[in-house]
């Protein structure tokens, strides 16, 4: 099942640079090694804003899963998850 995912994270206000840099360090990780397992298919920086991302997940539970074991999910200020439906099939059969 396919989501469209937009995450949005800011620094704390309380937070160092060099403390921010590292968890902007161990998301680049983690991200990375959802691609490599094929549960991300896309991801976009949408500048200024955050990150856009296609996740392929079994289901709502995986995909809730996947968010929260983000190193950055304690600091995303949005959230939003949509379930996706391809139509290139019905489109195709026109």
């Amino acid at each position: 099942m396919l989501f469209s995912v937009r995450l949005i994270s800011r620094q704390p206000t309380d937070m160092s640079g060099d403390a921010w840099q590292s968890v902007v360090g161990e998301q680049l990780k983690a991200v990375k090694s959802q691609y490599d397992q094929g549960k991300i298919r896309a991801i976009y920086r949408e500048t200024g804003v955050g990150v856009l991302g296609i996740y392929d997940a079994a289901d709502a539970r995986e995909m809730d899963q996947l968010i929260a074991s983000l190193p950055m999910a304690r600091f995303f200020i949005e959230t939003t998850v949509h379930p996706l439906w391809d139509m290139v099939p019905n489109l195709q059969s026109l």
